[in-house]
């Protein structure tokens, strides 16, 4: 039997996901007459059958709230980041570590970037890497190291353009080969949508100029799907929605692939709540759980 703080219970400004990840640590953190152990992200993601990345943005969130705190372990692979519970005080809800709390979200610190900032940052660093031949995987090191690190910085993608000159500077084997260069390349799918793209824009525009290097819409659209999680009929729905009566009001907005790519989560909001004119409730709400707390 593991026993639950009912500070943490009564707290009202959990996720579902965050309330979730407490009773693990604990479960798995506290061990009968030893010290608290440290918990990988990579461990409770397997736990709760989650992607790594929304553990960790939950995770991230309870250090920011003050019920966890970070730990860090040497390894053979190198540093690891760990996380393990606060301890409770009775002056836990102080100004003072309300204070503390509100420093710590600086979002210059590479740990507390948000969804939409990462998403954009790794967005960039693709494609800064296919523009120049470069390996895809100069990002993965980029990103394991500033996690361990925790830096702050006010640009990021500056500080990974830094990142990539010292790697080839010192004759890492940084440039990418001919054969990753191309499965780097957009689908014939991707092409596709982009020339679908293309094609709503031109039936609205009759004096609408076409790309002359389609290619760099199709890769928009391979990093949208790359980055962003999204499918094909995801991008598609988006594109639909857009041109619809409905979406009529944002598409000055949307110009070209880029902008598509950089607004793409606020397009599919739309067409994920509202498909044929019915109202959709997010997945996992049941209607009469609503019903019954009104």
């Amino acid at each position: 039997m593991i026993s639950i703080p009912v500070s943490l219970i009564d707290r009202d400004d959990l996720s579902l996901l965050e309330r979730s990840l407490l009773p693990l640590i604990i479960r798995h953190g506290f061990i009968w007459g030893a010290q608290p152990k440290a918990l990988s992200a990579s461990f409770l993601a397997e736990l709760l059958r989650h992607s790594s990345r929304e553990v960790v943005e939950a995770l991230d969130a309870l250090v920011v709230k003050k019920i966890l705190k970070i730990a860090r372990e040497k390894t053979a692979d190198g540093v690891m980041i760990l996380y393990r519970l606060e301890p409770i005080t009775p002056h836990q809800n102080t100004p003072e570590n309300l204070l503390v709390a509100t420093q710590y979200t600086d979002s210059n610190y590479y740990l507390n970037l948000s969804n939409e900032t990462f998403e954009e940052l790794h967005a960039y660093a693709l494609e800064v890497c296919d523009r120049e031949g470069l390996r895809r995987e100069i990002f993965d090191d980029f990103n394991f190291h500033q996690r361990s690190q925790n830096r702050r910085s006010f640009d990021w993608c500056a500080e990974f353009e830094r990142w990539i000159r010292r790697e080839v500077s010192s004759n890492a084997p940084a440039i990418a080969n001919a054969s990753s260069l191309e499965e780097n390349k957009p689908s014939t799918q991707e092409f596709e949508m982009a020339q679908y793209f293309i094609r709503r824009l031109v039936s609205i525009d009759p004096q609408f100029e076409e790309p002359f290097d389609v290619m760099s819409w199709a890769k928009q659209i391979q990093l949208l799907i790359e980055t962003g999680g999204y499918s094909l009929l995801d991008v598609k729905a988006g594109i639909d929605w857009l041109f619809s009566a409905k979406g009529d009001w944002f598409r000055p907005n949307v110009p070209d692939a880029y902008h598509l790519r950089k607004h793409f989560k606020r397009l599919i909001s739309h067409t994920r709540s509202f498909r044929d004119g019915t109202t959709r409730l997010p997945d996992g709400v049941n209607i009469f759980d609503i019903i019954g707390r009104e």
